[in-house]
């Protein structure tokens, strides 16, 4: 069975520059499209995207552009912060059940998932009586599919396949009830968030930047093309001892390719032998135009468009520096950093930890869980913050332990009563 192709939703937009002889090649720009989700009459699940293969396009961006690379990593890391904790404390009912069925690793893969695909899913695997949850485990999401809805309108069961990208038409994925439709020994918790027009499958919260995560991935591809054929752009040579044939052009192509592209290759020089000056050839030099300057403009464009998709109010949060000098000082710095964790990565906790409420549950537990926040402690807001549970959350810091420590440390504004005339 043939290979199918990598998937990319940006249809005929691929930068591509192809050998023709004598021809120019024109490159059409395309507009980006949403990844298709197709309903197949002779398949049980819903595929994602064209090829079935949007998951991998995400992690094509991921891996294909730095910026995107660095939002998705430091926001990931914000979302699991310094883990997941429960107010009642280490020495309430159910404190230690929950802490032996998510272990950190479990949890920040999905908290990493959930980002960078805007999907994610654990595994529940129950005691041998099915009375209780013996297990949680992160599952991949890019390696599940839904199954098309029941007759009731719900999601019963998702198929699982370690790479639907090569999967054979021979091969039959698995399939694994969803949390509370089974009698089965494992159940999938499927984690998105609802989005308005998606059913099966929720978009990334950054979708408006994947063209532009895509840019800055090409215009790297670009520069190291430049490199590696450091001599096309800056000169034509001529041979003016008439037109050889078609293999000896191709022999001759390659010997000055091999000879003096690459970076290796800079500064090389030419020495040529000929019988005469009227037949040797010439090497003009071409005028560079100002392509530099215009991949450099579009590289800050796709870094910022990039950074405007996630949220990232001052990209110094994620570990990328800003020349502007915008959210440098610490004053700024503060104000993005509490602006962020309410606005991009409070509602994406919240949501991961609904699904966890509800494995709890079922296993008898009832606490009040949060994720730890990597703010320092400086940097975090009791303006709203009433209760000690309130301060606990927004802080991180428990009050039977650091009471002087909070209220010492954390500096709360007064209001400034005094008459003014």
């Amino acid at each position: 069975m043939a290979r199918k192709k990598k998937y990319n939703p940006m249809k005929d937009s691929n930068k591509t520059i192809k050998k023709s002889e004598g021809k120019v090649h024109v490159v059409n720009f395309a507009s980006y499209t949403k990844p298709e989700v197709t309903e197949v009459y002779n398949r049980d699940w819903v595929e994602y995207g064209e090829d079935n293969n949007y998951f991998q396009y995400l992690i094509e961006r991921y891996n294909g552009s730095p910026t995107n690379n660095a939002a998705i990593n430091g926001i990931a890391d914000m979302i699991y912060g310094k883990g997941l904790d429960a107010v009642e404390g280490e020495d309430s009912k159910g404190y230690d059940e929950m802490k032996g069925l998510f272990s950190k690793k479990c949890l920040k893969s999905v908290c990493y998932d959930y980002k960078m695909m805007g999907n994610a899913a654990f595994q529940v695997i129950y005691s041998k009586d099915r009375k209780s949850i013996a297990r949680v485990e992160h599952i991949p999401v890019q390696t599940l599919r839904a199954e098309k809805a029941s007759k009731s309108g719900q999601i019963e069961a998702y198929y699982y396949h370690k790479d639907w990208v090569n999967k054979k038409t021979s091969e039959n994925p698995l399939r694994i009830p969803a949390f509370g439709f089974s009698k089965k020994d494992i159940e999938i918790v499927y984690i998105k968030p609802y989005k308005a027009g998606y059913f099966y499958y929720s978009p990334v919260d950054y979708q408006g930047g994947l063209q532009y995560a895509e840019m800055e991935e090409e215009i790297a591809n670009y520069h190291i093309s430049n490199i590696q054929n450091g001599l096309a752009p800056s000169m034509l040579i001529n041979f003016n001892n008439g037109v050889p044939t078609e293999e000896e052009r191709t022999l001759l192509e390659q010997k000055i390719y091999d000879k003096f592209s690459g970076s290796s290759n800079a500064g090389r020089f030419i020495l040529a032998f000929n019988d005469s000056k009227e037949l040797s050839a010439s090497i003009e030099p071409v005028q560079l135009s100002d392509a530099h300057q215009q991949y450099q403009f579009l590289s800050d464009e796709s870094m910022k468009k990039v950074m405007v998709s996630h949220r990232i109010v001052s990209p110094m949060l994620v570990g990328i520096k800003d020349s502007s000098g915008l959210g440098n000082n610490a004053e700024e710095l503060q104000t993005a950093s509490v602006l962020m964790d309410n606005t991009v990565i409070r509602p994406l906790q919240v949501t991961i930890l609904d699904e966890i409420e509800e494995i709890l549950q079922f296993n008898g537990i009832e606490l009040d869980i949060y994720f730890k926040t990597l703010q320092p402690l400086e940097f975090t807001d009791l303006t709203n913050a009433i209760s000690d549970a309130e301060i606990e959350k927004e802080t991180g810091v428990k009050k039977d332990v650091n009471t002087e420590v909070a209220d010492s440390d954390i500096e709360v504004e007064e209001p400034d009563n005094t008459d003014t005339e």
